[in-house]
């Protein structure tokens, strides 16, 4: 039966048809010939690899975000590489031709002239690098093996980002509500100062935004999980693009880059997607992008990328919980710290009682940190100003942020832990306050808490 088998098994490898179906198979050890690009596609990808690029190279955030985020030396690092890629004459022309105005000596990055001057000149340099890439390269017929590196070095770019946002979430540092806030009229807030403190009034709310960028960053270094790392992170950056527009946070530029560069990491997967969602057709197994062709160095490369992904985010939670501890919400709050009610207030020894068009009188002061502390007057109005608390000299220095020339020192009594007597001069004027301190619970947005079982709504 087995020589039967043999027999018929080379008999039909010998026929005609077994001889054609052996040239079509790909010889051992080689792989199969890419599929031919069409034209418009080796196009667009030439154009948005040479844009991404150029995004990608020239933003400070980007480049930050790759050496593990943080302040100090890195920072200053970051600052040096966005004055680089300034090009402010290049700028300038760009905006004077499109703009109709000259650009200012200011680069503060964000949604400034000069970035949008920015966006048009890497606009301008990939529509002319196309042409001349397509002459240089009018051989190949397809960019698979470009596209692989293009790809690698894309994921990494958009990891970093939202390594970079998601930790400043998770920790959380990005957000805050300070007790200024708690007494600032609703209407005087601006629509980001709005969007800051609805964030920052939820620190569970605020981590876990930060640890859904974190994972959509985690999925973006390993090659098996890139797309869904891709499509994670395109929602994500969708929401926040949506919330700039809406809230006027000047990082539009930015986010829409990130959410582009989503789209472009997952545009190659967009056929399989939809298969995936829209019919109930079996799928093929997705072809392999592997960087080599060796099995051995495409394992190398993928702990290698899994390795630095991981440094990269240590690296940012590490900056992040450092500055929080240091210098944001997690640092020991002052004995001072909260909102004290002027309940008696005094200037040359004549009281002056709590009515709203007093411009001279105080309503609260409002003691944010160690540093900071708000002045808020008879009509709400906050007056912020740096501050310097000596709690052994009993004194309490204060420099308006708006007016550094206005300085004062107060000396200060503690009758009890929630009374306080100010005194000291101030505009040419002796002041002398009494204050209360007002339980931060009373706010219902501090104190309100979580109950799974509710009689009504409690919509304030």
């Amino acid at each position: 039966m087995k020589v039967r088998v043999g027999k018929w098994l080379r008999t039909v490898a010998s026929s005609p048809a077994g001889r054609a179906a052996r040239r079509a198979l790909p010889s051992a050890g080689t792989s199969p010939a890419p599929p031919r690009w069409a034209g418009a596609a080796r196009t667009a990808y030439r154009f948005g690899s040479v844009y991404a690029g150029l995004y990608c190279l020239t933003s400070p955030q980007v480049y930050l975000a790759l050496r593990g985020g943080g302040m100090g030396r890195l920072q200053e690092a970051a600052d040096s590489w966005a004055k680089l890629w300034a090009i402010h004459p290049v700028r300038n022309w760009m905006s004077v031709r499109v703009f109709g105005k000259e650009l200012g000596d200011r680069f503060d990055g964000g949604d400034d002239p000069h970035t949008w001057a920015g966006q048009l000149c890497w606009l301008a340099g990939a529509a002319a690098a196309v042409p001349v890439w397509s002459l240089l390269d009018r051989h190949r017929t397809d960019q698979a093996t470009p596209a692989k590196w293009f790809h690698l070095a894309a994921r990494f770019c958009l990891a970093g980002q939202m390594f970079s946002y998601g930790a400043a979430k998770a920790v959380p540092l990005q957000f805050q509500l300070p007790p200024s806030k708690l007494v600032e009229p609703l209407g005087d807030l601006s629509p980001m100062g709005l969007l800051w403190a609805q964030t920052g009034s939820s620190k569970p709310y605020q981590m876990l935004l930060g640890c859904a960028e974190i994972a959509g960053g985690l999925l973006l270094i390993v090659p098996r999980t890139a797309s869904l790392g891709a499509a994670l992170s395109a929602a994500e950056m969708a929401q926040v693009f949506l919330l700039n527009m809406t809230f006027d946070v000047p990082v539009k530029v930015h986010s829409f880059h990130l959410l582009l560069l989503s789209v472009l990491l997952l545009a190659p997967r967009t056929p399989r997607l939809a298969g995936a969602l829209l019919t109930e057709r079996p799928l093929p197994a997705a072809a392999p992008a592997d960087l080599f062709r060796s099995r051995r160095a495409n394992r190398i490369a993928t702990a290698l990328q899994a390795g630095a992904g991981l440094w990269l985010l240590g690296t940012q939670l590490r900056n992040d919980w450092s500055f929080w501890k240091n210098h944001g919400g997690g640092r020991e709050k002052p004995e001072l710290y909260g909102v004290w009610d002027v309940t008696d207030f005094s200037i040359d020894g004549e009281q002056h009682p709590p009515v709203t068009t007093d411009g001279q009188r105080w309503r609260r002061v409002v003691v944010d940190s160690a540093d900071a502390v708000a002045i808020q007057h008879m009509d709400d109005s906050l007056d912020p100003c740096m501050a310097a608390i000596d709690m052994n000299a009993r004194s309490v220095a204060l420099t308006k942020m708006a007016d550094p020339k206005w300085q004062v020192t107060f000396a200060f009594e503690r009758p009890a832990d929630d009374r306080l007597i100010l005194e000291g001069d101030a505009d040419g004027y002796h002041l002398r306050l009494h204050l209360r301190r007002r339980d931060l619970g009373s706010f219902p947005l501090v104190g309100r808490g979580f109950h799974w079982v509710q009689d009504n709504s409690y919509l304030r």
